[in-house]
């Protein structure tokens, strides 16, 4: 501000001076002020025009009062812009971490408007942002769980599980959370993998207990009906099926206990070369000594004669499953084709039979515990339901993979795929101890 004081009273001072010169000191006197008071207006338009578009503006310089205020507007818009800075970081990391998030968090208004969504929200809502910025989240989303966990007030703390719009084998666990007053979030939680755990628990409980059901009520009823005075010719009859329905409550059991220790890991994998032909070969005399063997025509197609790296029993016992099947599942003189072949990408055990084959919608079902096809015919064959999630867990522990297919009329075709790391060279058995 001094700067003002000592330009005004040097300015009035030499006009004072120049007017006494020439006798109108008063002349010079206002002339000068006017034009001082006109450059202090030019220089505060000047500023006006700087603080409208400093980047287009340059901002005025006059030392005084006028510079003082640039330089701290300056150093406030400094001051803004690193703060500015700061919170575009802080907004940068907080989107970038709430993009990682597998669950889905969506910002809603005050009318339930999307006001910002993560990418989550695409695969599991459908809501894409910014497309579906300010649509209200109960026209995107319309179940009736969703409805009422929207307009509940005061809003349920329990989330609910409610099938997504996106797919309808997709579960999700949704929750409604307030912030900052009146500000809500939406949140959702892929739960699809938990729903179908709950489910196979269920299942699974309900099916031992009804594979168990049948034995037991045979050996009761023949329990009860004899005692010790029973003639013997009738005891002849009973045991057999008694014995037969014991046997096979000792399968499902044994078959149970084998797969708690494969998933459980509880059993140690002792990985050697096997010879695969050699396997295949006695595999397919074992199956010959099937009562259900019928003039079935096993054929060998070994393209390979490399070994694979493998726990022998468990690999006997997963093939002898597919094997056995393929004939219990097969009409009389039905050809099975027992495939070892090494390609660019894997190395695969086939079981392939020309049967009547698989329905579609059952093959992703098949490795499920006490899957059945055709419960009758399994019944018959004395099948446990177990056979194939038994082969599913050995694969996987072998770093393998099951895969599927049929076709009615045509036939079955299943896939064990093994890594080709797993492979052995013939050449070098015996280089490798044992």
């Amino acid at each position: 501000m001094s700067w003002d004081y000592w330009r005004l009273l040097t300015i009035v001072s030499l006009a004072g001076f120049v007017g006494l010169l020439f006798d109108q000191m008063v002349l010079f006197l206002f002339v000068s002020s006017f034009l001082y008071a006109f450059w202090i207006q030019a220089k505060w338009n000047q500023l006006w025009l700087w603080l409208q578009n400093p980047k287009k503006n340059p901002p005025p310089s006059a030392e005084g009062a006028i510079d003082d205020i640039c330089r701290r507007i300056e150093s406030v818009r400094l001051q803004n812009k690193s703060r500015k800075k700061r919170l575009a970081d802080y907004l940068k990391q907080f989107q970038a971490a709430t993009a990682a998030l597998p669950d889905a968090v969506v910002v809603l208004g005050p009318q339930g408007q999307v006001a910002w969504a993560n990418i989550a929200s695409k695969q599991l809502l459908g809501i894409i942002w910014p497309r579906d910025s300010h649509v209200r989240v109960h026209n995107l989303i319309r179940d009736p769980v969703f409805q009422q966990l929207l307009t509940a007030s005061p809003p349920k703390k329990k989330a609910k599980i409610v099938v997504s719009p996106v797919s309808a084998d997709l579960y999700l666990e949704m929750k409604i959370v307030n912030y900052m007053g009146d500000g809500r979030l939406l949140i959702a939680r892929d739960m699809s993998q938990t729903v179908k755990l709950q489910k196979m628990r269920r299942d699974f409980v309900a099916n031992v207990s009804h594979e168990l059901r049948t034995p037991l009520t045979v050996l009761h009823g023949y329990l009860e009906t004899f005692d010790q005075d029973s003639p013997a010719e009738m005891w002849g009859s009973a045991l057999p099926v008694m014995r037969e329905q014991t046997q096979r409550m000792n399968l499902m059991i044994n078959d149970l206990l084998v797969l708690s220790q494969l998933e459980m890991g509880e059993k140690k994998r002792q990985h050697k070369p096997v010879d695969v032909n050699a396997l295949l070969t006695a595999i397919a005399e074992d199956a010959k000594q099937l009562k259900e063997y019928k003039q079935h025509q096993i054929q060998l197609d070994f393209e390979s004669d490399d070994w694979l790296l493998a726990d022998a029993s468990e690999l006997r016992s997963a093939l002898s499953n597919l094997v056995f099947n393929a004939i219990k599942y097969t009409p009389e003189k039905a050809q099975i084709t027992l495939c070892w072949k090494v390609n660019n990408n894997n190395a695969c055990i086939e079981v392939n039979d020309n049967g009547m084959g698989i329905e579609e919608h059952h093959l992703a079902r098949l490795t499920e515990r006490f899957y059945r096809v055709d419960s009758g015919r399994a019944q018959e064959t004395g099948g446990t339901g177990l056979g194939l999630a038994i082969v599913k867990h050995i694969l996987k522990r072998h770093d393998a993979k099951l895969n599927i297919s049929s076709e009615i009329g045509v036939g079955s075709q299943f896939h064990c795929c093994f890594p080709k790391l797993k492979l052995v060279k013939a050449s070098k058995i015996d280089s490798i101890s044992p």
